[in-house]
């Protein structure tokens, strides 16, 4: 059952196949930000790696991706208030592999599928159910890294906060590209233009500022931080400072950036011999200044989440099967090692639900 008054409910979004442990897919749990305590209400069996969710924005249904090479798909789920449960709707192929994120509203649902280089929009019904691919958007290209950017790699999509645009991350070709966003039209996605990031720096995630006219950006490769303005369907660089503090010759990934609720502080974390997050304290004018950066305590840090109190963030260690709680300074934006975690198989991604807001 999903408690809805005195404890939060966190949704952790898992790998399946990672063959060091046993992870049936979606996994809930209450959360007490106080205590720290948890409990597993329900998890879901045989789906298989949904390492992205998304809450529709009534809170009734759940989406995830099902990265899964040629046979990799979308999938949706309505949320029973009664029980807690997922109950399954639909699941519907993707045209292009290895979905790894996706966003939703109450008309669609948009993929970001990082080995197909393409994105994917699929109509959503009221009940929650899904059409086949509405449209399909393919990038062609290499980048300057032979490894890493031998085709496009769309790692992310994300809304505007005004909900005119969608901007979506090309890791493979060093890209940010600019969709005018038509909820019920035909195309939905209209590319309107980009943005081209430093030559093999492979631009990863991002995050609006709630203005809606500047951009965080985290570029996997670099180990780069962006802070970008963004006005009509245009970007342009005003800072970028970087999460190494030197030069360094060990093996790093950034991975995801969010801003605190306040806006006064970005976090952003890094996998491999990094396994890390690194704090920034936010200018009034937007620019970013490091001011910490400490240790996840667990391997491969994914995606993380900060607590609806603002006092918790919530890291998702996917290759030590535990998400690792972290208290958060409310005033400096500092954080501490709390020794509190929860374990789950292969956690990717984590969110809270909070029903009604």
């Amino acid at each position: 059952m999903i408690n809805l008054s005195a404890q939060n409910t966190i949704i952790v979004g898992t790998y399946t196949n990672s063959g060091k442990c046993s992870s049936g897919g979606i996994y809930i749990f209450d959360f007490d930000e106080n205590t720290y305590k948890y409990n597993l209400k329900f998890h879901t069996e045989n789906v298989v790696n949904p390492s992205f969710v998304s809450l529709s924005p009534d809170k009734k249904f759940l989406f995830s991706v099902n990265e899964n090479g040629v046979e990799s798909a979308v999938s949706s789920f309505s949320i029973e208030e009664s029980d807690g449960r997922l109950i399954k709707k639909d699941e519907r192929k993707t045209l292009g592999e290895d979905p790894a994120f996706l966003i939703s509203d109450d008309q669609n649902v948009i993929s970001a599928n990082y080995s197909g280089g393409s994105i994917n929009v699929f109509k959503r019904y009221v009940d929650g159910k899904l059409s086949e691919v509405f449209q399909n958007i393919k990038f062609e290209g290499v980048g300057v890294d032979p490894k890493r950017q031998e085709k496009s790699h769309i790692h992310q999509v994300q809304f505007s906060p005004d909900h005119q645009y969608v901007l979506a991350t090309d890791l493979g070709l060093d890209k940010i590209y600019v969709f005018k966003y038509h909820k019920t039209g035909d195309p939905v996605l209209e590319q309107v233009g980009e943005y081209n990031a430093k030559k093999g720096s492979g631009p990863r995630h991002l995050a609006f500022a709630q203005s809606g006219k500047l951009v965080y950006l985290v570029q996997e490769l670099s180990g780069d931080v962006s802070v970008l303005s963004f006005e009509e369907g245009k970007i342009r660089l005003i800072q970028e400072e970087t999460l190494l503090s030197r030069k360094v010759r060990f093996h790093f990934r950034a991975a995801d950036i969010h801003l605190s609720n306040n806006e006064k502080f970005v976090y952003v974390t890094n996998r491999d011999e990094a396994d890390d997050i690194t704090v920034f304290k936010r200018r009034k004018n937007g620019t970013i200044k490091k001011i910490q950066q400490i240790k996840t305590v667990g391997r491969n840090p994914r995606n993380f989440t900060i607590s609806p109190n603002n006092k918790l963030v919530l890291i998702a260690n996917q290759d030590t099967n535990r998400i690792n709680i972290f208290t958060r300074n409310l005033k400096n934006g500092m954080l501490s090692a709390t020794g509190k975690s929860i374990p789950v198989c292969s956690p990717a991604n984590v969110i809270f639900y909070e029903k009604g807001k």
